[in-house]
């Protein structure tokens, strides 16, 4: 199972693996600053590594689209997060961290489960992955747009309702390192 679950990382194009690894680098940080015990900060470590394995069944035309999306192809890459949660279900991932990767843009986004069927962990912790995702989204080149700037990122994250001020601020603390 565990080569399995490492054998999924070769599904990632090179940019993917990119993001994904300084997302996991950002989320463990965040996790250590916010002083979680090693068993959670692994379970987010974890989900943050395999956050975007969903984006392999998204076609590439829309996703090195080197133009901003249209609607319909924003909903199509909105939907890596579900097909992120469904493949790592079927691999074994645990509950938590299949949740996480789901939520990782958000308990709004193309979710099949209702509030009462996610963990409590995954709605506690949810945003820390969320944070450092869109954090490293914004100040990262993309094929559409240049990176933009480390304040105006944190403003951005800092203005998203789902990110809680103690993840923000755990950010903001890592950020400056």
């Amino acid at each position: 199972m565990i080569k399995t679950r490492y054998k999924i990382q070769e599904y990632f194009s090179k940019e993917t693996k990119i993001h994904c690894n300084r997302v996991e680098q950002y989320t463990k940080a965040m996790a250590e600053e916010l002083g979680l015990s090693a068993y959670d900060t692994k379970m987010l470590t974890v989900a943050a590594r395999y956050h975007d394995i969903g984006k392999y069944y998204i076609p590439e035309k829309i996703l090195n689209a080197p133009r901003p999306l249209t609607g319909l192809e924003r909903k199509v890459i909105d939907m890596h997060a579900y097909y992120g949660y469904e493949a790592c279900m079927e691999y074994g991932f645990g509950k938590d961290i299949c949740e996480l990767i789901l939520l990782h843009h958000g308990t709004h986004k193309y979710r099949t489960l209702t509030d009462e069927q996610i963990s409590d962990f995954a709605k506690e912790y949810f945003q820390i992955l969320m944070a450092a995702d869109i954090y490293d989204a914004l100040i990262s080149d993309r094929v559409y747009r240049k990176a933009i700037d480390h304040n105006r990122a944190l403003d951005i994250v800092a203005e998203n309702p789902e990110i809680k001020r103690w993840v923000f601020l755990a950010l903001e603390k890592i950020s400056l390192c």
